[in-house]
């Protein structure tokens, strides 16, 4: 009987300690659902979701480097003023970050674009700059980037080096800017205001941008299948002058081309448009897709008048530049560039000993 009594007695206390243990125990959290980074292809190849966020994000860039020599793309090549002009040759090393997001709204997307450049050029100190950085919003674009007279919108030639002394005008300012229709498809109309107080597009007769006056921007675009075509104008608030340039574009399969002419409302004064010599300047290129891999181009520029060593305008002094290059894909995101390049009495801008060629080579990987 008392051993009756003891295993009951024994089996109650176990129960109430066992009750008391699984009152006090402690449950782990379920894990929190990790959201991993999604695809957002509804912008283009490369974006993906910032989680948390209806935001998509791309990114990329590339590291560049750059070898030429030659008087005509030397060190201090176009600087009249440097007593070697290009008599040696010149590097450059270019790492270069590019950021972008994309949002869907009720009044369309909503978008933002930088690109940052870190430079080193000749083993000098690095120069590191935002090369554009803007956003676009129903049709406005606001800050800073190419010029509407040049850049992503008209475009420029197919050589690596876009000139040398035949200017495209790739001047970036800060803008605010108004498109209406599709540049890529049917009929387009742009419209902007441009900052005057970039130093680059400045004339060389000394103005300084004293003025409230923005320089004014305008163009028309016309896409259709392989061909397109852009006339742009521009006016420059300081020198008070300004330049028209119309482009045309074709492409016939592995073969494309191009034809550009602009016109300076004063041919004797640059301005922050007409950046080359002299009353007009034409540009032509064309390019040949030969294989997946290859393709071969070729670059001709002409103004209607040089650019003397004293920087003035006059004379023959490089009024015609020819470039050959072309583009090897090694790997996909690997390209390797080599160029040559011809100006026309380049004696004449950069001394009596100048010749008139140069070299050019590139190793580019993109990612």
């Amino acid at each position: 009987m008392n051993i009756k009594s003891l295993l009951l007695g024994s089996a109650a206390a176990l129960a109430a300690v066992s009750g008391a243990q699984a009152a006090d125990a402690i449950v782990a959290a379920e894990p929190e659902p990790m959201e991993y980074v999604r695809v957002c292809d509804a912008f283009g190849t490369g974006y993906f979701y910032i989680p948390g966020t209806e935001t998509c994000l791309k990114i990329g860039g590339y590291i560049r480097v750059d070898f030429k020599g030659g008087d005509v793309l030397g060190q201090d090549a176009t600087n009249p003023a440097a007593s070697d002009n290009g008599d040696t040759y010149g590097t450059r090393t270019r790492a270069m970050l590019r950021f972008q997001t994309a949002t869907d709204t009720e009044y369309g997307a909503l978008k933002t674009y930088a690109q940052i450049e870190a430079n080193r050029n000749n083993n000098t100190g690095v120069d590191t700059n935002l090369a554009h950085g803007y956003i676009e919003f129903a049709g406005l674009l606001i800050g800073y980037t190419d010029s509407l007279f040049a850049g992503g919108y008209i475009g420029g030639g197919y050589a690596a080096n876009d000139y040398i002394l035949v200017n495209y005008d790739g001047s970036a300012r800060t803008q605010i800017r108004y498109t209406y229709g599709d540049v890529d498809n049917g009929f387009s109309f742009t419209a902007g205001l441009e900052d005057p107080s970039d130093a680059s597009g400045l004339g060389f007769d000394g103005e300084t941008a004293n003025t409230y006056v923005p320089n004014v921007v305008g163009g028309l675009s016309y896409s259709a299948g392989g061909f397109q075509a852009f006339l742009v104008g521009g006016y420059d608030a300081v020198v008070e002058e300004g330049a028209i340039k119309g482009r045309i574009n074709a492409t016939f399969g592995a073969f494309s081309a191009f034809v550009m002419a602009g016109w300076n409302t004063d041919g004797d004064t640059q301005n922050a448009y007409a950046q080359w010599g002299g009353d007009w300047a034409v540009w032509l290129g064309a390019q040949y897709q030969a294989t997946d891999k290859l393709a071969i181009y070729t670059d001709v520029n002409f103004m209607d008048e040089g650019v003397r060593s004293d920087g003035t305008v006059g004379g023959n002094a490089g009024t015609v530049e020819v470039t050959v290059g072309a583009s090897y894909a090694v790997v996909p995101g690997f390209t390797i560039t080599p160029e040559v390049v011809y100006v026309s009495d380049y004696s004449d801008f950069g001394g009596e000993d100048a010749n008139d060629w140069g070299g050019f080579l590139r190793f580019q990987r993109s990612f």
